[in-house]
């Protein structure tokens, strides 16, 4: 079980302020290993003569330490850094901002997901097509793992859910009582219970890959029958969320 006011503390020692955090990685996709790193991801605010002077501040910090025996993987953004991110359609940052599991809770990480959800348009196809394609070469080779598995089948049905429904949902025991899908049980035991990179079983990997193959497909049809819209960005509204949060505006 996850101490999220340990991590809260974590966060506030850190040498930033820290404006929102969620956790994302196998937490988030409901596969976590007794090994699985914790990834906390979020954004924060430089001060402004951090921004538009001659001499500019990282806008990303990245941090990998060991708390009591656990890999912790921190990645927060400046919240422009954030925003042009999500404008661009990473559905990273769509998954983090959405995640339903908040470490450090804001009332600014509501408003932008409320500001965004009209936004979140078919074109993050392109997103979870990619990262399904990724994931396929991975499980093509020959020392492919039961997590590469679970990966593909998480990114697969996230997609095909986000087009069909507008919603966005990265946790993979959820979807499939939405997508019932033969065999999964058994890969999420197996993941659970053992090592991050624990071997795929060749028995089970044939069936597997063709069912993959088929979830590509229908994730396909589900954008070109999306009732979504087109690329509109929301580049006006999350310019306004920005310059608001920077000037520290309500």
């Amino acid at each position: 079980m996850l101490d999220l006011q340990s991590l809260r503390s974590q966060l506030s020692r850190q040498s930033f302020a820290p404006l929102f955090a969620t956790l994302s990685g196998a937490h988030l996709y409901g596969f976590e290993s007794p090994d699985s790193d914790i990834d906390l991801r979020g954004a924060f605010v430089l001060p402004v003569e951090q921004v538009v002077g001659l001499v500019t501040a990282a806008d990303t910090v990245t941090k990998t330490y060991l708390d009591a025996g656990v890999e912790m993987d921190l990645v927060c953004h400046d919240i422009l850094k954030y925003c042009r991110l999500l404008h661009k359609r990473s559905g990273e940052i769509l998954e983090q901002l959405y995640s339903p599991l908040v470490v450090w809770p804001a009332p600014q990480l509501e408003e932008l997901r409320d500001l965004f959800r009209p936004h979140i348009g078919r074109d993050f196809y392109y997103h979870y097509r990619g990262f399904l394609g990724n994931q396929l070469r991975f499980i093509d080779r020959d020392e492919s793992t039961v997590k590469e598995m679970l990966y593909g089948y998480r990114v697969a049905l996230t997609g095909i859910h986000l087009l069909r429904s507008g919603q966005v949902a990265a946790n993979l025991p959820e979807l499939l009582e939405l997508y019932p899908q033969s065999g999964l049980d058994e890969l999420l035991a197996q993941k659970r219970a053992q090592q991050e990179k624990t071997p795929l079983e060749p028995a089970l990997k044939g069936g597997h890959r063709q069912r993959l193959a088929q979830l590509e497909q229908e994730m396909e049809e589900a954008y070109k029958d999306s009732s979504l819209p087109h690329p509109t960005g929301g580049l006006t509204d999350l310019h306004e969320f920005v310059v608001r949060v920077r000037l520290g505006r309500s």
